[in-house]
Parts: C-alpha cells; structure tokens; sequence
C-alpha cells in the first residue's frame, strides 16, 4: 500500500512516534529501535486501519527530522527579527528568504507558513538533531588569557605569590589587598585552570541540553494529555462507528478528514439529534464536496 500522509494519518504517526521515545525506544542511530517501529507498525494500523511498512515509517521519519532541523536552524538564524502575526513564520525580507532557499531549497516550506506540531517534534528530535543553536565549544587553552584565569588558593599555593584575588591582572588584583602579583601565573597553571574552564563549560552545555529536553518532553506530554480539538474528534469518531461507519470503511476515512476542519465538526455536531442515516449521506456529501474544492 502508498502511504498517504494526509493530516490523520501525520498526527496520528507523530503522537506514536513521541509515545515510543517517551518510552526509550530509540536506536543507535538516532532514529527508533526494532521494538520502537514494531509498536508504529501496530498502533498506526489500530488507529487509522492503514497497513504501512517499517520502512514507509522509517522514510516519513528521514523527511520530518530533515523539516525540523531546517526549521530550527531558520529560526536561530533570524533570533531578533521576530514572527509574522499572519502567517506565524519569520518575518524576514524576501532577500533573506531568498538567500536561505538558495542555501536549502526546504526552507522554501517555511516562506509562508511555520512548522507544524513543533512542540511534539521537539520531543522527537530534539536529542538527536544539531543546528546552530548547539554549535557552542569552549576556546582552545592556548586561546586563554591570564586576565581571564580564576586563580584558586590550591593554585598558587607555594608559587610565592601571595594573593587573596579572583582574578589576575598585569596591574590590579581584586579582593582583599596584600599585595600584587609580581608575575603571571606560569604556563603550567594555565594550562590547567584552561582545561578545568574547559570541563565547565562541557558540563555547562550538557546540563543546558538535558534542561532543555525534559522540557520540551514534559510539554509535549501535556499537550498530548490535554488537546480537547482530539477528544471531541474522537467522540465523532466513536459516533460513525456506532452509525455504521465500520473502521476501515470509505465513509469512516471521509469522515476522520473532514473532522480535521472545525466547520465540518459544527456541522456534525448539529445533525447529533438526526437520524444515523442522515449523519452518514452528509459525510458523503461532504466529502464530494469538499474534493471538489480541492
């Protein structure tokens, strides 16, 4: 069977992919394990009643991790340009667009409009994806400079400096005054305060990353827990069902599309007090209709 990824089926493939990371079924390679994709196997066909190969999931997965990174790389880019209140994407000039879409023709998906579900993305990709945002490193040791050196006691301990200053400069020392420090602190101790600076900011940045990762999970969690647009779409859902819309069925798929735009749903909720027959026509109606439009 062709995958069609209409907007059931992609939210539907979204929330169980977020379900398994949740759930630590990742691979090695930064994409979900054999047990992962089993359970996408088997909750997808459960929830839509669409028979899709490990490897269709394992090709729409390649394709959303590629939108999120170009998403994301997007936004740190124009940090400070700001949102476009109407199409909710970066309001930037068409001569910055247009030099992004050169650089990656993918931007082009975000001229108009932003990155779906990002949130929930986030909580996917967010361990195994690397932008700008993350290109941060310590300076090389031989790039520190003995101005920016934090001198502990242990440090200058025996060297016959005696100071009690946080940091050493060529003319001043901060802190209580005893006297200054005839020289700089030898390379030795450069070297070694440069590594123990280079430890801290490795620590730093992975602390930052973990941070950041638990809460874009916690957020996607709870949007998932509360998204009452999926309850009442669910209730309809049941309600077709119960009318004779047997899962799987043509008038079961019509209905799940059409329940994704809120007109369709006031519709239905409408014709709740009709007749089952008369909620079945209209969504076959419906759907004629809206094809044609589309």
């Amino acid at each position: 069977m062709k995958a069609q990824w209409d907007n059931v089926g992609l939210r539907t493939f979204i929330d169980i992919c977020v379900e398994e990371v949740n759930a630590n079924n990742r691979g090695k390679e930064g994409t979900l394990s054999p047990l992962g994709y089993e359970n996408v196997v088997r909750k997808f066909f459960e929830r839509t009643r669409r028979e899709y190969t490990k490897k269709q999931f394992k090709n729409k997965w390649d394709v959303l991790k590629k939108e999120y990174v170009v998403w994301k790389t997007l936004t740190q880019k124009a940090s400070g340009i700001g949102f476009d209140p109407v199409t909710m994407t970066i309001a930037a000039s068409d001569e910055w667009w247009a030099n992004e879409i050169q650089r990656n023709e993918l931007a082009a998906k975000f001229r108009f409009a932003p990155l779906e579900d990002e949130v929930k993305l986030s909580a996917i990709f967010d361990d195994i994806s690397v932008t700008n945002e993350y290109a941060r490193a310590a300076p090389p040791s031989s790039q520190v400079d003995a101005s920016q050196i934090h001198i502990d006691d242990d440090d200058v301990a025996g060297s016959g400096c005696e100071i009690d200053a946080t940091f050493v400069t060529p003319n001043k020392a901060k802190g209580r005054k005893k006297r200054s420090c005839p020289y700089s602190p030898s390379p030795a101790i450069v070297q070694k305060i440069a590594k123990d600076s280079d430890d801290r900011m490795q620590f730093k940045r992975i602390a930052d990353l973990w941070e950041k990762r638990e809460t874009s999970r916690n957020s996607a969690t709870s949007e998932m827990k509360e998204d009452p647009v999926r309850d009442e779409i669910k209730e309809m859902k049941d309600m077709v069902v119960n009318d004779g819309g047997k899962p799987g069925s043509e008038v079961y798929f019509h209905a799940l599309e059409l329940f994704t735009k809120k007109e369709h749903r006031d519709v239905f909720s409408a014709l709740k007090e009709e007749d089952s027959t008369v909620r079945l026509e209209w969504i076959n109606r419906a759907w004629e209709t809206f094809m044609k439009k589309n």
